[in-house]
């Protein structure tokens, strides 16, 4: 994969000009702002720049940037007023007013934005630079850390100023060049590859990392030799982060994950692909043709998605990136269950190099589109898809508990109808030390305990690569597994989960079946839901205002108890959700219990 030498890469450069690749021509410009696809975005790029304009810029208080190594939170730094995605909301509006407009007030404002962040003392965030206390003991290795971000920042002031150097001040772009060389591209080119673990994990780290370096690697070069050395090994990130992705193409971080890491894959590939006149092309594999395709399989009625992992369980495909992708493989056609994503995010990280690019490779026409219902089974991955008739959906996954953004989830599902979420997955917490810690497996996001699987004698699943589901079996009509290895518990000798799913009917039967050396303590199956339910005898009803689906079961050998339990959401939001636990009245050495859901 991506076996180019540095010979060939050389070659290429030298054959091809550079500004093919980074530069838009004004018949170009012209042509996105006229084409009627792009009216949403043009006017969401309207809305930033109401909310910016009276936005003022700060520097960022040492106060804020401690805050994390003092009690791990994340927050205050990243999304305060005052704090480092503002800098970078800043950035992208009057970067793109600027590129569209002719607006004097919004260069000037680009002009401080920029003069703003290469001010800032470090590009990464605190939660990203290596060790406890590591800033405060390795000053300077630890300040010019290349993270998601700092790659990001760098990568979008170097595109920024092929785009509209000549606009800007040249003391604004000789600074900012100044800035790009010290902290992102001679940092990457003579740092050892010990200082950058992401050059060869296998997530979205290695792509976003990877490919920010390459763009602006790309954009500030005119010396073709340097830039063979970084391409080289950019390309050994591109490796790993595709190998990151199972057989089949799925993207265990989840659509979101793929939104971004693959994103700023292709973002790269593509101006790579553009600087050497075709001749390298990370299109050109077929493994990266199935991780293109992955995300059009996880969509269900009313743009929800398959949220395993840290995902959210809302999503959208970005129509420039669908657009580009399509250009290389023909055969990609969009479920009509997808939203297509053309604005520009008014708050948020914003992905400068993601931003432009709905812009400027959106076509005059959508992407091809399909109302089909369709089953997917991704053996490879362990995960089972479904869409069912009457807007229902089904997802169910194996796996191991190991995972990238790894949740202790293995025999857990969701369920959707009509665009509500009945049986549910919760998605990610807010980000901060300790979610990223040793205490992970006590959120109810990532532990066991706030997913549809078991509790065995009182104990959940545990993590790690040796808990994991075995003999598994995933094909049109479901998934199979067991999973006794995801529990620490000695006296279990098999656990056997099965799905069988019945898209006709929307049905969906659950078979499982317990195996000790003794009789347990206690066993009891949970189901986990936002919507507060109905218990019957015999049936757990769950109804919204966009319908209604009901859990079958034995009343004889449960007894029923419904827990409410509040957390919050990425974002720090409180919500409800609830634990439906099925408790066996009489546990056996051998059990077998069914349950059906439509």
């Amino acid at each position: 994969m991506f076996d180019y030498s540095r010979e060939q890469i050389k070659n290429a450069l030298d054959k091809h000009p550079k500004d093919d690749a980074v530069k838009l021509g004004s018949e170009r410009i012209e042509e996105i702002k006229s084409n009627p696809l792009l009216k949403g975005a043009f006017e969401s790029l309207e809305n930033c720049k109401k909310f910016y304009k009276d936005r003022p810029l700060y520097a960022i208080p040492f106060s804020m940037f401690k805050r994390y190594e003092k009690d791990g939170d994340r927050s205050e730094f990243e999304y305060d007023e005052k704090g480092y995605f503002i800098h970078r909301g800043h950035l992208k509006t009057w970067a793109l007013s600027a590129l569209f407009g002719d607006d004097e007030e919004d260069i000037a404002r680009l002009e401080d934005t920029m003069w703003a962040i290469c001010d800032e003392f470090t590009w990464s965030l605190p939660a990203h630079m290596s060790g406890n206390q590591g800033i405060y003991v390795n000053y300077q290795p630890d300040r010019y850390t290349i993270d998601l971000f700092a790659a990001e920042t760098g990568q979008a002031l170097a595109e920024i100023i092929q785009l509209l150097g000549d606009k800007l001040n040249p003391l604004v772009v000789k600074r900012a060049k100044a800035e790009i060389k010290k902290r992102i591209i001679d940092r990457f080119l003579y740092g050892e590859v010990s200082d950058f673990w992401w050059a060869r994990c296998t997530n979205n780290w290695a792509a976003v990392c990877g490919g920010s370096v390459g763009m602006a690697a790309i954009c500030e070069s005119e010396d073709n030799d340097k830039l063979a050395d970084i391409t080289v090994k950019l390309l050994e990130s591109m490796r790993t982060f595709m190998n990151g992705f199972s057989s089949d193409g799925a993207c265990l971080e989840g659509t979101g994950y793929w939104n971004y890491g693959f994103g700023y894959f292709s973002c790269f590939a593509d101006m790579l692909y553009r600087r050497t006149g075709g001749e390298i092309n990370l299109f050109d594999d077929e493994k990266v043709h199935l991780v293109a395709m992955f995300p059009l399989k996880t969509f269900f009625y009313g743009s929800r998605t398959v949220s395993f992992s840290d995902s959210g369980s809302y999503g959208s495909l970005g129509l420039g990136l669908i657009t580009m992708l399509s250009s290389h493989y023909p055969d990609m056609v969009v479920p009509s269950t997808a939203k297509m994503g053309e604005g520009v995010e008014v708050t948020g990280c914003h992905r400068f190099a993601l931003n432009l690019r709905s812009f400027v490779w959106c076509g005059k026409e959508s992407p091809a589109s399909s109302d089909e219902l369709h089953i997917y089974p991704l053996p490879d991955a362990q995960w089972y898809i479904a869409n069912g008739k009457a807007n229902f959906g089904f997802a169910a996954k194996g796996g191991n508990n190991n995972e990238p953004h790894n949740h202790n989830d293995i025999g857990h599902f969701i369920v959707y109808k009509n665009g509500d979420e009945f049986f549910t997955d919760l998605g990610s917490g807010e980000y901060s030390r300790q979610y990223f810690g040793k205490e992970r497996y006590t959120f109810a996001h990532c532990g066991s305990q706030g997913h549809s699987v078991p509790i065995i004698n009182g104990k959940t699943q545990v993590a790690g690569k040796d808990a994991f589901a075995e003999n598994v079996t995933v094909d049109e009509n479901g998934i199979k597994m067991n999973y006794e290895k995801a529990y620490r518990e000695e006296t279990l000798k098999t656990l056997y989960r099965e799905f069988v799913f019945d898209k006709e009917k929307t049905e969906i039967s659950i078979k499982d079946r317990f195996e000790f050396d003794k009789i347990p303590e206690s066993v009891t199956e949970r189901f986990v839901t936002r919507v507060k339910p109905e218990v019957c005898d015999g049936v757990i009803n769950l109804e919204t205002s966009k319908g209604k689906v009901s859990m079958k079961y034995d009343a004889d050998k449960f007894d029923v108890t419904v827990i409410p339990n509040e957390v919050g959401d990425h974002m720090g939001k409180p919500f409800t959700y609830y634990s439906i636990d099925l408790c066996v009245k009489a546990p056996q050495k051998s059990m077998e219990f069914g349950f059906s859901i439509n």
